[in-house]
């Protein structure tokens, strides 16, 4: 009975799939599912003892003992339960002519009849109900023969996870033969049947009953979208090795034809990795051949030291505008593919690194086009001085840049400092001085130019702060943080150098307290300036959680910034833009964040944000955000997911742009879940480039819970 109980466990855990749609709490109780990929091991029967209990015994030296009325066995975690039960002791034979109840650990069943070997753990059971402990999974079958304990056949059985007694959907098979030892189920003339509909017919497959892979095909994908039609995939999973795995899905769209997708994994003590492949040989559409693929690589070949490598690459510009399934796919501007060896140690940091970008952006002009970094060699180092409480560091970064236009060449960057910092609970001080020195050797491409430019300028600063900190009368905890930076650059004559990768931070509370208003090392600002700001954050006094948080600052300039990326005009107001950011934990259901950038001169705002955030108690979710970046940016997106009862659920999203007057994205569904069963479904709309063309979507799934997901799945609105 050990064989049977093992067996069915792993025959449905190996069906059982998460439910994806499901993004709220439940809002009713089900029978638990929770079936894992394996069961695990039963244990040792064989030394337990062997407990009979009944009403009457009929028993004899040279013949087995007939036990008659509530009849009880019980051998270890295995119980049974009968009227009439014939035990041969010398053979270790039962044998069960009625009917018979069986339980242990993993599974219940119920049958008309019995017959089973102790010793060699084999037998059969007659009309057999079954079910997982604990769980809805349960069926039948007509007979179930067990065999050394490792393997089993079920014949005429069917299989469900719905609790009714009259389930939405059944799954019927003639015949099921489960391999434990090789963990593998072989199952002929299956069908699969919803509502009283059949959804497949199967004469013959097989399938893992445990958590080792085996190769085969996986349930289907369906999808539809406006400009590539109805697609079609047909997964197969391929279990190459232990640690090396691949699926390929051929799939058809009924407007463009075939394109093969397919993902390669790898795994070894010391690296790991993936392949990803979408592959068309002719699109009817554009008569060309599409293409798509990445690589990735990540490995650790000494301790402290690891590489990454990452081969990104698209057939033609437009390829993600025509196969993205986002926003964010068809707004990428290009594709980065890079080679990185770091390595870190106690006061020092090392990265070896190149890249390359394949711009699929069309209104990029060549001109503007990334360069190559080929390759990046940086170092860092930050070690404090014994005794003296300063601390020496050096920031330092070898580049050589290339590109089909402009100047090319090579920059060195180095800036080595000195620190003291000096921390307590009350606050802290930490001052700075360094000498920041860049130097180039260019290659103008024939024009004239000063081919090794270079510049040096002196960086002084000064980061010091308090915390003051007080119990209110509610019995909470409030802290109030000032903070002072200064900063002092002199100014250097920089418009003879190269823009190779710099750009001006966008400005934010971090820029406050940056040594330098430019990323990149081909611009160091000059600055003669002074950061001032205030932090005050509130503690709840039932669970110490932060309640609300306020935080405002802003630099006062003493001289004009005059360094600036190509010829760009003097910046010369006194003051920067107004920073101020509050988040607050209204109740435990919302919390909202807000952030705003003013600008006294113009008396306008420059950047605004609004978020709120509703999470309810039975599922609701609400989330709000707004951005506003001057002559930018001016949107709102809105998520909701909102329960319509027990079992339905309103789901919907709208991005908007003020700005350009036009809907980014909007889409809409419904989704139901029972304790059987789960449907979704989603249309969607949503920009796919900057000629304002739309993509629109429909999405279905089918979740038969305890089996497989039919269809293709919309994105998580709150990933």
């Amino acid at each position: 009975m050990r064989g049977l109980g093992l067996n069915l466990l792993l025959w449905f855990g190996a069906f059982y799939p998460a439910l994806a749609v499901a993004q709220a709490e439940q809002p009713f109780v089900c029978p638990s599912m929770e079936l894992g990929p394996a069961m695990p091991p039963s244990p040792d029967r064989s030394q337990a003892p062997l407990v009979i209990e009944a009403q009457s015994l009929d028993a004899g030296r040279l013949r087995a003992g007939k036990l008659r009325g509530n009849v009880e066995l019980t051998r270890g975690d295995q119980y049974i339960a009968t009227e009439l039960l014939m035990f041969d002791p010398a053979e270790q034979f039962i044998t069960v002519p009625g009917k018979i109840s069986y339980r242990d650990q993993q599974v219940w069943l119920q049958g008309s009849g019995a017959s089973y070997d102790l010793g060699k753990e084999s037998g059969y059971f007659s009309l057999v109900e079954f079910g997982l402990s604990g769980s809805s999974a349960h069926g039948s079958a007509r007979r179930a023969e067990l065999e050394g304990g490792h393997t089993s056949r079920l014949f005429d059985l069917n299989y469900t996870s719905c609790p009714d007694q009259d389930p939405d959907w059944q799954m019927e098979m003639k015949e099921l033969e489960l391999r434990h030892d090789e963990g593998m189920g072989e199952a002929k003339g299956v069908k699969l049947e919803f509502k009283g509909f059949p959804l497949l017919y199967v004469p013959w497959f097989t399938f893992p009953i445990d958590d080792r892979r085996k190769s085969g095909f996986l349930y289907p994908n369906l999808g539809y979208s406006s400009d590539t039609g109805v697609e079609i995939g047909a997964p197969w999973y391929w279990n190459i090795a232990p640690n090396h795995d691949a699926t390929l899905e051929p799939r058809w769209f009924s407007e463009r034809g075939f394109m093969l997708t397919g993902e390669y994994r790898f795994l070894t003590r010391r690296t790991h990795g993936e392949l990803e492949f979408d592959y068309m040989p002719d699109d009817r559409e554009t008569d060309d051949e599409r293409y798509h693929y990445q690589f990735r690589h990540y490995g650790t070949p000494w301790q402290r030291w690891r590489t990454e490598l990452v081969l990104d690459r698209v057939s033609d510009e437009r390829y993600f505008q025509d196969y993205g399934t986002s926003l964010r796919q068809t707004a990428r501007q290009f594709v980065r593919s890079s080679a990185l060896l770091s390595g870190v140690g106690r006061y020092w940091d090392f990265e070896f690194m190149a890249d390359n970008f394949q711009v699929i952006d069309e209104s990029i002009q060549p001109q503007n086009e990334p360069y190559r970094r080929v390759p990046r060699i940086a170092f860092w180092f930050d070690r404090p001085l014994a005794g003296t409480g300063l601390a020496f560091g050096l920031d330092s970064e070898l580049v050589a840049f290339d590109r089909g236009v402009g100047v090319t060449g090579a920059r060195l960057d180095l800036f080595p400092n000195l620190s003291w910092d000096r921390y307590n609970r009350w606050g802290f001080v930490k001052p700075r001085i360094g000498y920041r020195y860049t130097a180039y050797e260019l290659d103008y491409q024939g024009l004239p130019g000063d081919e090794s430019p270079s510049r040096g300028a002196a960086v002084a600063s000064l980061d010091t702060g308090l915390v003051f900190d007080r119990f209110t009368n509610d019995g909470g905890y409030q802290t109030l943080e000032p903070r002072l930076f200064y900063l002092y650059v002199p100014y250097e004559e920089q418009d003879d150098l190269p823009v190779f990768d710099s750009g001006q931070f966008t400005f934010g509370f971090s820029q406050l307290f940056n040594p330098n208003r430019f990323a990149g090392g081909d611009r160091l600002g000059d600055a003669n300036q002074l950061s001032l700001a205030v932090s005050t954050r509130k503690f709840d006094s039932l669970d110490g959680r932060e309640r609300w948080s306020l935080s405002v600052g802003q630099i006062f300039y003493f001289d004009d910034r005059r360094v600036q990326l190509d010829e760009e005009a003097v910046e010369d107001a006194d003051l920067s833009p107004f920073l101020a950011e509050l988040s607050w934990r209204v109740s435990p259901k919302l919390r909202a964040v807000a952030g705003l950038q003013w600008d006294w001169d113009r008396s306008e705002m420059d950047v605004g944000t609004l978020g709120l955030r509703y999470t309810g108690e039975t599922g609701q979710r609400i989330t709000f955000e707004y951005r506003y970046r001057a002559q930018r940016v001016d949107q709102f997106d809105f998520r909701i997911l909102w329960p319509l009862g027990e079992r339905w659920r309103m789901l919907s999203r709208i991005n908007y742009s003020f700005a350009d007057d036009e809907l980014l994205e909007i889409q809409g569904g419904f989704e139901y879940e029972s304790c059987c069963w789960a449907f979704r479904t989603v249309l969607r709309r949503y920009l796919k480039n900057r000629d304002g063309e739309f993509r629109d979507g429909i999405y279905l799934e089918l979740n038969l819970k305890g089996l497989a997901s039919i269809g293709s799945g919309s994105r998580n609105l709150f990933p």
